[in-house]
């Protein structure tokens, strides 16, 4: 087990060197021009905060620097790192309670550069991965690192080479996962306290929890084993948010310093007045999470509802409370489906941001896992028709909204990557080998290509995909 996690940790940063590379190429001028150049343009933002501009340019890649990193999200956490929760106009300071400590604590801690950040970020990305596959995925070597650089080089990924909180957020739940797998509760303990420190959307997981013990207990109607388990397994999720709460009242002297930030938000139940987002780039991934992830997976929830009494629905709710795995799984499926409801309920129609919470995800990577682990030993062609409708779907979508403009345009390239990407995974088991590698490193290439363009316009600070 030891030499597969070395094995992966190695092509992961063999992938790094590809990224980095990549990235560093398309800032040259000839090598721009005659080859992205060719389908592609670049952002450029000129103005101030209240008077900008943001067009369409030819000019190539900028250079990696640091002070291009520290923008949005990403300068909040900055500003979490250096002061705190302070009470103050400046620095963000009347939203930063909405923020949670642990990855500015670890900014912090590590005293590293935007940059020197970003990187370690990667690393717990591409070392969360390779746990999973470990765990979740049976097969090969040779299909284990197939699928292992398919993965960390999907469309969305560019989101793990920024400062943002979501390599911590997957870390932290990996390790709460792998004690739920391995029966280790002080594994669990220390991942689900540590997560609930990361993020806010740390609270759909514990309902997505405690929507798993429904179940056990609507199951095995074991009253008391299901009030213990819920103790047991809340207990550290809110220590974490005690722990957060505590954090914030002592730099900010107050204990509603969340509660404050969040009131300057817009919130609530909306209804859809239309689609939209803040760039094309992010519509398309977000339209693909809802299309071939989220829907299906809402679907495959009220057809087991509806089927409740069948031997496969049995035979589910009878592993939940005895194979950690199924476990995992059913909390994950009902975090992306608990994400999209409200999502759908709050958002009055602007997606913005939508598949930074699906897709990019431990929640995702966990049920394409264990979906490619269940293909390994059953038939695909369930799976081959599910994918197409939602392809079918999809393009309907696409082609009915009017946001986003044309749909051969290369800001919404990632869309159909995402798209050929999960048909390889469908079909991952029945190709031949010389084939699945082939298809492979195209994918890879064309999906470094995307994600060096999509980390490109977050430095030019252009419609934000985030």
């Amino acid at each position: 087990m030891k030499r597969r996690v070395a094995y992966l940790f190695g092509f992961g940063l063999l992938n790094f060197v590809l990224f980095m590379g990549m990235f560093t190429l398309l800032q040259r001028e000839p090598i721009y021009s005659n080859t992205l150049g060719r389908v592609a343009q670049n952002y450029e933002r000129t103005g101030d905060w209240n008077n900008y501009e943001i067009k369409r340019t030819a000019k190539p890649f900028s250079a990696l620097r640091n002070d291009d990193l520290v923008t949005w999200d990403a300068a909040i956490y900055k500003c979490i790192s250096e002061r705190s929760y302070a009470k103050e106009e400046t620095c963000y300071g009347t939203v930063r309670g909405a923020f949670f400590p642990l990855f500015p604590l670890l900014w912090k801690a590590t005293g590293l550069t935007p940059i020197g950040i970003s990187i370690v970020n990667y690393i717990l990305f591409m070392a969360s991965v390779a746990l999973l596959l470990v765990y979740l995925f049976r097969s090969s070597m040779t299909n284990t690192l197939l699928l292992y650089v398919v993965l960390i080089t999907l469309p969305s990924v560019v989101i793990f080479w920024i400062p943002y909180s979501e390599a911590l957020f997957m870390a932290t739940f990996i390790i709460a996962g792998l004690g739920v797998v391995k029966r280790k509760y002080g594994l669990y303990g220390v991942g689900a306290f540590a997560m609930a420190m990361v993020r806010p959307a740390s609270a759909f997981v514990l309902l997505a929890m405690l929507f798993a013990e429904l179940l056990v207990l609507l199951f095995h109607k074991d009253g008391s084993a299901f009030v213990k388990r819920v103790v047991v397994r809340s207990a550290p999720w809110l220590l974490g948010y005690a722990g957060t709460m505590a954090i914030q009242r002592y730099s900010s002297g107050s204990w509603t310093t969340m509660v404050d930030a969040q009131a300057a938000w817009a919130g609530g139940v909306q209804a859809i007045h239309g689609i939209s987002d803040w760039s094309v780039e992010g519509f398309g991934l977000s339209v693909f999470s809802i299309f071939a992830v989220c829907i299906p997976l809402l679907l495959a929830g009220i057809h087991a509802l509806v089927r409740w009494k069948s031997s496969a629905v049995k035979g589910l709710l009878e592993k939940l409370q005895h194979t950690g795995k199924e476990y995992v799984a059913v909390v994950c499926a009902a975090y992306l489906v608990g994400i999209f409801v409200f999502t759908l309920l709050t958002s009055g129609g602007n997606l913005h941001s939508f598949f930074r919470f699906t897709l990019a995800t431990p929640f995702f990577y966990v049920l394409v896992l264990v979906f490619m682990d269940h293909l390994r030993t059953h038939p695909i062609k369930h799976a081959l028709a599910g994918y197409a409708i939602g392809a079918v779907l999809l393009c309907w979508f696409l082609l009915e909204v009017e946001f986003g403009g044309s749909r051969t345009d290369f800001s919404i390239f990632g869309t159909y990557l995402f798209m050929a990407t999960g048909l390889f995974l469908v079909m991952f088991h029945k190709l031949a080998l010389p084939v699945r590698i082939a298809l492979t490193c195209v994918l890879v290439l064309l999906n470094t290509v995307w994600n060096a363009y999509l980390l490109n316009a977050f430095l030019c600070n252009g419609w934000l995909f985030t």
